[in-house]
């Protein structure tokens, strides 16, 4: 009876050493991706604790740095017009269940009117996108009005006409804003402006 017991006490402590071992082992191992070099931080902007996150100008100024580190342009500058706004949903549009197909625009008087910057950004939208997405959303209006892009076919451009992915990450951000910077995506578009003759 005793040789049973110990049997079965050592069967016991080779099992409980077994599987303490296995869940060492199953630990997930979080993989560190190094970001891409950006000449400019986006720290200010994906903080989730800044209290700022729904000033638009600070996208603005973002884009304007980046775009003059980056390739040396200067759209602050040029575009010294600037009318980024908010537009929010009237109390008879959101009872009557009327919903916009945007997020944000931009206009007209925006892309093609060189010193000009005219962007809206539908508020009860904008509030639903986390922080990447915003930053994303608003190069996307920039690239309108400031570089006077059409929508772009591929959904890994910034150009692209559908709301950003909730799983894009920074390095997603930077691969796409370089190459829109530098008019490197495929297929690239221009709007039609009427020339001023």
């Amino acid at each position: 009876m005793r040789k049973f017991i110990f049997v079965i006490s050592f069967c016991s402590v080779l099992i409980s050493c077994s599987s303490s071992d296995d869940s060492v082992s199953a630990e997930i191992t979080e993989e560190v991706v190094q970001q891409l070099y950006s000449c400019v931080s986006y720290d200010d902007i994906l903080d989730p604790s800044s209290t700022n996150q729904n000033d638009l100008m600070q996208y603005w100024d973002k884009f304007v740095n980046d775009v003059k580190c980056t390739v040396e342009v200067d759209f602050g500058e040029v575009n010294s017009n600037l009318n980024i706004f908010f537009e929010y949903a009237t109390f008879a549009q959101v009872t009557a269940g009327v919903t916009s197909d945007h997020i944000a625009y931009s206009t007209f008087t925006g892309y093609c009117n060189d010193n000009r910057v005219n962007v809206g950004v539908l508020y009860d939208a904008w509030v639903d996108k986390n922080l990447l997405q915003r930053l994303w959303i608003m190069y996307h209006e920039f690239g309108h009005d400031v570089y006077k892009y059409q929508h772009s076919t591929s959904t890994a451009d910034i150009m692209y006409p559908s709301s950003t992915r909730e799983d894009i990450d920074v390095n997603d951000f930077i691969d796409a804003k370089d190459r829109m910077f530098k008019r490197s995506f495929p297929g690239i578009k221009y709007i039609n402006c009427p020339s001023n003759n």
